[in-house]
């Protein structure tokens, strides 16, 4: 299935951080209660401003959920062409996921959201009948913070009939049968704020919320999980060609859990230098003029831990997770010490001497994963 609208060229990319934003938000808003542990990959301006596929152990669809997410200027949304043109691309995206050759377990369902930042006053009047007289009767759903989802199968029939009104006037909602994707069809409200800045400094306070004290820096954190989406960012579809299976444009669950683990960790090690800096200093032999360079090092080594093109990093990892548990020290400093003499008395390294140390503090953190201080 083409369809030119996926290539939506500098238009997309400037729209970009909104639905990078709004996709972590998603991820931390759910985070204990649909994300935590799951496998799934989600892409971003890719069939729908943004999408997550839920997957099996073997690879398998288990289910997707799209969202639609606009911003509305002035007012709410209501019943109305535009809300009416915009649920017709929903639908039709239904109907391209049922086709899309990416393998599906057998009970594989999906979910259609339209989700805003704005109020919906899903609201419909109709004139009937009482005691000879008539009258017009309301019928409305308000989508907003107090109910924030509202699945279209539960709305009220009138409802649903003033809604689907709107949608026959649009030709391919009946030449398509995109009625059947009506039950698929969600609204959401998200409580997000509007401007770039924003909605980072929501994403920075929803990870210190979940995250507590594991991390240090919540600005740090959130450009980190930032950067897992740039390949994402300059890769468009080829030949207009949409599908679930374009592994260029996935983040995949596995990243962003290694990116959190990254983040976490490192925010300990942190948290323990700036509270014991003199005797790690003292115990490592790293100068009063030599402790930024050394905090930079141990900093840059637990994103080259991640890198398989970095075997002394990752050398150097491996001695200190089959050696940890020997040491003989009752605090930190002393043991990250024994490492270090122990490592040089078996093995060689092409690292200079402090970053060979900065290197085994990083690494100690990364073997203890430490909760505590």
């Amino acid at each position: 299935m083409v369809d030119q609208s996926v290539n939506a060229g500098v238009t997309a990319q400037q729209g970009f951080a909104l639905q990078r934003n709004m996709a972590l938000f998603l991820i931390l808003d759910n985070y204990d209660s649909k994300f935590d542990g799951s496998k799934y990959f989600l892409s971003l301006e890719h069939l729908e401003d943004i999408l997550f596929c839920h997957l099996d152990d073997h690879g398998q669809a288990v289910k997707v959920e799209t969202y639609q997410s606009k911003k509305k200027s002035v007012g709410n949304w209501s019943i109305d062409a535009e809300l009416a043109e915009i649920i017709v691309k929903i639908l039709k995206v239904g109907k391209t996921l049922i086709a899309d050759p990416h393998p599906k377990c057998s009970n594989y369902s999906h979910d259609l959201y339209f989700s805003s930042n704005s109020s919906m006053k899903l609201t419909t009047k109709v004139k009937c009948g009482a005691d000879g007289k008539q009258i017009t009767k309301t019928y409305s759903q308000i989508v907003s913070e107090a109910d924030s989802e509202v699945i279209y199968s539960e709305l009220d029939p009138i409802i649903q009939n003033a809604l689907t009104t709107k949608l026959t006037t649009h030709d391919s909602y009946n030449s398509e049968n995109l009625y059947e994707e009506l039950n698929n069809l969600k609204f959401l409200y998200i409580d997000f704020n509007r401007t770039n800045k924003e909605q980072e400094n929501q994403l920075r306070t929803k990870l210190e919320d979940i995250f507590d004290r594991k991390i240090s820096d919540s600005k740090a954190a959130l450009d980190s999980i930032f950067r897992l989406f740039k390949d994402v960012e300059l890769t468009y579809n080829q030949k207009s060609m949409a599908r679930l299976s374009d592994k260029s444009k996935q983040v995949h669950s596995q990243d962003i859990n290694n990116a959190i683990e990254i983040i976490t960790t490192k925010s300990k090690a942190f948290q323990f230098w700036r509270n014991h800096s003199r005797d790690i200093s003292r115990k490592l032999g790293v100068k009063p003029f030599e402790r930024d360079s050394f905090e930079m090092k141990f900093s840059l080594a637990f994103d080259l831990f991640k890198s398989k093109d970095e075997a002394e990093h990752q050398k150097i990892l491996g001695f200190v997770k089959s050696n940890y548990r020997k040491c003989n020290g009752f605090n930190e400093d002393d043991c990250i010490e024994e490492l270090v003499d122990m490592f040089n008395q078996k093995h060689n390294s092409n690292l200079d001497e402090q970053t060979l140390k900065a290197t085994m503090y990083a690494a100690y953190f990364e073997s203890i994963n430490k909760m505590d201080y």
